[in-house]
């Protein structure tokens, strides 16, 4: 009698795609690639995603969900002692881990791909918004806890941090000085400290 057939993990699968991405970026990145680095056949993958292309627009799909981006984010929100540092840690651990000069370029060109293509892309501007979203809760928080000044513009400070959270990555990798997440910490702390209240204000 056969055995069963072998259940397919998205999470292996992904994780293979990113592993692809990062040492041979997405152009020459093949289906035999993911498929050896998963465990399956290329012919499993073709049937899942049906392309390279669909299997690409599923990573996205599948690192941008709610539980794969944003649970991580509220995770580190909750071990901080204030709203306000809490926002740090989140964004800190959005960036993940360091990577090689060579894995860092690979991951860049796989985000000109999804700036270049309209599907891609628009599933980028939902994370984003999503992401400022969060952020902003973060920081409605840090306000009502007496940590960050009332008067702020939320939406402002939300997008401004993002922004950082993007930027500083790009600005780290160029010139390596230091950690990733003391580049971003440095960071936030320049755009978020104006806006802290002193201890005998709460």
């Amino acid at each position: 009698m056969a055995g069963r057939p072998r259940t397919i993990r998205e999470e292996d699968i992904m994780a293979a795609v990113a592993a692809a991405v990062g040492s041979a970026g997405p152009v020459r990145l093949t289906l035999a690639d993911v498929a050896r680095a998963a465990g399956v056949s290329t012919g499993a993958l073709v049937q899942r995603y049906g392309s390279k292309r669909g299997l690409l627009l599923g990573f996205v799909r599948w690192g941008l969900t709610r539980e794969a981006f944003v649970g991580p984010m509220r995770a580190a929100f909750a071990t901080a002692p204030d709203p306000v540092e809490g926002l740090i840690r989140a964004v800190v651990r959005s960036a993940g881990h360091e990577t090689g000069p060579e894995e860092f370029a690979n991951n860049l060109a796989f985000l000109h791909l999804e700036l270049a293509d309209d599907e891609f892309r628009a599933l980028l501007g939902d994370h984003l918004r999503g992401v400022r979203a969060e952020l902003r809760g973060y920081l409605e928080a840090a306000v009502a806890s007496g940590h960050l000044t009332g008067g702020a513009d939320l939406g402002a400070l939300a997008a401004a941090a993002d922004s950082i959270r993007n930027g500083t990555q790009l600005t780290w990798a160029m010139t390596r000085s230091g950690s990733l997440a003391e580049a971003l910490r440095r960071d936030l702390r320049t755009l978020l400290d104006p806006y802290r209240t002193s201890k005998e204000d709460r």
